[in-house]
């Protein structure tokens, strides 16, 4: 069957809006950028094929006196199972290059940055094909794509001597922990997997049953939340790996219940019980089932990055309402700086929900490849020189998602964690922030006020 191909060229009206980028660059001080009107272009691919020649080009150069350009491919899950997660990072990806942008023209400077957004369907031979596609056109830098399991592909084709700079704001699988030119902006699942065994801890949970999708981020995840809780003198009374492509998880949800059912017979109070789902936005599906239980209902149930603030779980009545009922705790790496309130109020305002952190994350991406871009020569730096200016601009760079510190493998060493739930509103059920990991502190706190309040 012949390959088809449906490409959407779309211009995406960025509205005025007021937001302080503040950052360091080589003793210049601080800057403050101010957004106005301005147009990008963005095209979302379905199938695998090239965008046409003059879209191509990774830089534009231009005579002396006009403006170049330098192309940004951010590979984002706008279909497929992180879907909901894919459309606010679209937003913060294109927030971050117009503040670039303008940024860039405030100093002077003869070159802009291009965004262009493409549909990675959160399938990782996809995201390994358009990768591809575009580097074949002359595309160096990237940013995302989202999974681990997407990346990986990615990471096959630099090892096979593909050069380009990525940044994933989400991906934290530790077996992608390679000396590279991928740099990872959130915290690796090992410490993660410290983070959940911790927060069991502060609950007085003594027994979990890890429930984890069979792929390499939850099996891997999985068997960090295993040795860590552990360590700490919990038991894992249950490991139920599934597939995320089953039709249906009644099997699943019929396994969780016979280990709970099993516990509370050998005497563990179910307060003592917790139950660990390690999945994407098909969490929802599985929860929906659950409620059917009411003995599901007895004991803590707990989630991760995968399906926190997931907008599947909120849509979905049952699931929603299962979540709520169980506090339904979801661990995802999250700070708070003086510039996270406007950039998250703004992606909510725009997505209409509360936007994941690793959308803040990916605002900060594109702000840090840019400036690596800069402070290796601009539109004609080398991959090698824009890889090395990544760790230098962050010694000096916070952003909206925190201070970045990288370890040896360019991912990033820890951050502050925070513990998301479902609440019953007024309006149907939304995504709030009840508890902060500290990484200073190796602690659980409750949160003081609304971290998050837009007004």
């Amino acid at each position: 069957m012949a390959e088809t191909r449906t490409a959407l060229a779309a211009a995406v009206i960025i509205v005025v809006v007021v937001v302080a980028a503040a950052f360091i660059l080589a003793g210049r001080g601080k800057t403050t950028v101010t957004i106005t009107e301005t147009r990008y272009e963005t095209q979302t691919i379905t199938a695998s094929a090239p965008a046409t020649p003059a879209q191509t080009a990774t830089t534009t150069q231009a005579p002396a006196g006009q403006v170049a350009t330098v192309k940004i491919v951010a590979l984002l899950p706008l279909t497929g199972d992180l879907a909901t997660f894919g459309k606010a990072n679209k937003e913060a990806v294109l927030m971050a290059a117009n503040d670039v942008n303008r940024y860039l023209e405030s100093k002077g400077a003869n070159w802009r940055i291009k965004v262009q957004i493409v549909d990675s369907a959160t399938d990782p031979a996809t995201a390994k094909d358009r990768f591809d596609a575009f580097y074949q056109q002359g595309v160096r830098f990237f940013i995302g794509p989202m999974s681990s399991a997407e990346l990986s592909q990615i990471v096959s084709l630099i090892q096979q001597g593909y050069k380009a700079v990525v940044i994933s704001q989400s991906s934290t699988a530790p077996a992608l922990a390679l000396k590279d030119t991928v740099f990872r902006f959130p915290p690796p699942d090992e410490f993660q997997g410290k983070v959940l065994a911790r927060l069991y801890e502060s609950d007085g949970v003594t027994h979990v049953i890890i429930v984890y999708r069979n792929d390499d981020w939850g099996s891997g995840l999985a068997g960090y939340v295993e040795e860590y809780f552990k360590q700490a003198g919990g038991t894992i009374a249950d490991k139920i790996p599934y597939d995320p492509k089953a039709a249906n998880f009644a099997n699943v949800v019929e396994q969780i219940k016979n280990d709970v059912e099993n516990l509370l017979g050998q005497g563990v109070p179910a307060e003592k019980i917790g139950v660990e789902l390690i999945a994407f936005e098909e969490a929802a599906n599985i929860l929906e089932i659950a409620n059917n239980y009411d003995v599901l209902k007895k004991v803590k149930w707990y989630g991760s990055d995968g399906s926190a603030l997931s907008q599947a779980i909120v849509q979905s009545p049952g699931a929603a309402e299962f979540a709520s009922t169980v506090v339904w705790k979801n661990t995802i790496t999250f700070s708070v700086t003086d510039k996270t309130g406007e950039v998250f109020c703004e992606l909510k305002r725009r997505v209409g929900y509360t936007p994941d952190p690793y959308s803040l994350i990916a605002y900060d991406a594109v702000w840090v490849l840019a400036l690596a871009i800069e402070k290796a020569g601009g539109p004609k730096a080398s991959v090698e020189a824009v890889a090395q200016a990544i760790p230098q601009v962050l010694k000096e760079y916070v952003g909206v998602s925190g201070k970045i510190v990288l370890n040896e493998f360019g991912d990033r060493a820890g951050s502050d964690y925070g513990v998301f739930v479902v609440e019953k509103t007024d309006g149907g059920y939304e995504w709030v922030i009840k508890e902060i990991y500290r990484f200073d502190k190796d602690a659980i706190e409750p949160v003081q006020g609304n971290p998050l309040s837009c007004g």
